[in-house]
């Protein structure tokens, strides 16, 4: 804590009815001399010449006016030099209350950083258990063998000739499965593309290589031909430079998407303060710590009312 008061209280009533009856000379190098005492916090050295010079008056006028100030016993002389009774008191009270105030700031600090502290820990152990949970979620998850996979595209896909003639997709030269091709089309009416996939002059979408990132995305966890549908048909109204020219635009989109349909189900916050109103409380009496600080320089005159005395 500084030793030097930052705000001492003035009451304006004690000073007016405390220097009623002095001259304007008087009050002039009284209210002088007392500043330098506060700005001191000792009394003033006995150098009157010094003084003097101080209150900008002349050596003789101020001997004389010193002497009328004793006098009227607005000053007292100790063995230290001059002193006034109530700027003892004035800035004994306002270091106890910057020191108060100090310790409130503190205090609210160590809370907020404590409580800061506890929701990080809270945040990391829940990003270490999401983690743990997907990779415990992987090693359940039947692998697919080629075997497998052959054997169910054999199940999935006619064997007709015919068919697999009119299951190829955008001239990919490819057989794919029988439902694609209804997806694709889906696909292309959500993006607002007739199925044939023309969207403008030599311009083509929805080929064999946008089928290939169909596929991908269907292999996302959560996804289903709706809520791909679903997904394109939103992102599509915002653009308005047209469709795409790839089926990969919508790529990213649908990973975030699969992300989030597949992140854990939230847990309630344990404690009674689970309401919005609890809440804003909690965030006003933050708000009110911080301030604190800020109001160290008027914490005397908080504290403390008027004393009877007059300067």
């Amino acid at each position: 804590m500084s030793e030097k008061a930052v705000h001492i209280a003035l009451y304006p009533s004690d000073w007016l009815a405390g220097t009623r009856g002095l001259t304007p000379a008087e009050t002039g190098v009284y209210i002088t001399l007392v500043c330098m005492m506060y700005e001191r916090q000792s009394p003033l050295p006995f150098d009157h010449a010094r003084l003097a010079r101080m209150c900008n008056c002349p050596a003789g006028t101020f001997k004389k006016i010193l002497a009328v100030l004793i006098d009227e016993r607005k000053l007292i002389e100790t063995p230290d030099g001059l002193w006034q009774r109530r700027v003892d008191r004035e800035i004994a009270a306002a270091k106890e209350a910057i020191g108060e105030a100090s310790e409130r700031a503190k205090r609210a600090a160590d809370a907020r950083w404590s409580k800061s502290k506890g929701q990080s820990g809270e945040c990391e152990n829940a990003k270490v258990k999401r983690q743990s949970d997907e990779q415990q979620s992987d090693d359940h998850r039947p692998k697919k063998s080629n075997e497998n996979s052959e054997g169910n595209m054999q199940e999935q896909c006619p064997s007709n000739a015919n068919q697999n003639q009119n299951q190829n997709i955008g001239g990919g030269g490819g057989s794919a499965c029988a439902h694609e091709p209804e997806i694709r089309e889906r696909v292309l009416a959500a993006m607002g593309v007739s199925p044939d996939g023309v969207i403008g002059p030599s311009k083509f979408i929805g080929g064999a290589g946008d089928v290939s990132e169909l596929r991908r995305w269907l292999d996302l966890p959560n996804l289903n031909p709706d809520l791909i549908c679903a997904e394109i048909a939103r992102i599509s109204a915002g653009k308005r430079d047209g469709p795409p020219k790839s089926f990969t635009y919508f790529t990213e989109p649908l990973r975030r998407l699969s992300g989030q349909l597949s992140a854990p189900a939230l847990k309630p916050i344990e404690g009674t303060r689970h309401d919005p109103q609890s809440a804003r409380t909690d965030h006003r009496a933050a708000a009110r710590s911080d301030a604190t600080a800020r109001q160290i320089a008027f914490a005397a005159r908080a504290v403390r009312t008027p004393s009877d005395d007059c300067f």
